[in-house]
């Protein structure tokens, strides 16, 4: 697995480990070419929350908690919901 120190758009693989000098720290569970970005205003990341970004099909899971926000190519990244799964009555 490779680190990446990003502000740029790259191809990001799935299983890279990205590292944010806010000390927010991702790993990519689905890959694409894009620029993701961390922004100090507004928002928490969570430790085991994931987020995406739909155009490009990016996903990625919070590894290590910090305030604000995470950006892909300029816009917000949208954390994913869980999957709602029937109960058995």
């Amino acid at each position: 697995m490779s680190e990446q120190e990003l502000g740029a758009e790259v191809a990001i693989a799935s299983g890279s480990r990205l590292k944010f000098e806010s000390g927010a720290e991702l790993v990519v569970t689905k890959g694409g070419d894009a620029d993701v970005e961390f922004d100090a205003g507004g928002g928490k990341l969570q430790v085991g929350k994931r987020y995406k970004d739909e155009p490009t099909g990016i996903e990625v899971l919070v590894t290590k908690a910090s305030e604000g926000r995470l950006l892909c190519n300029g816009a917000e990244m949208e954390q994913v919901q869980p999957k709602q799964t029937k109960s058995a009555d």
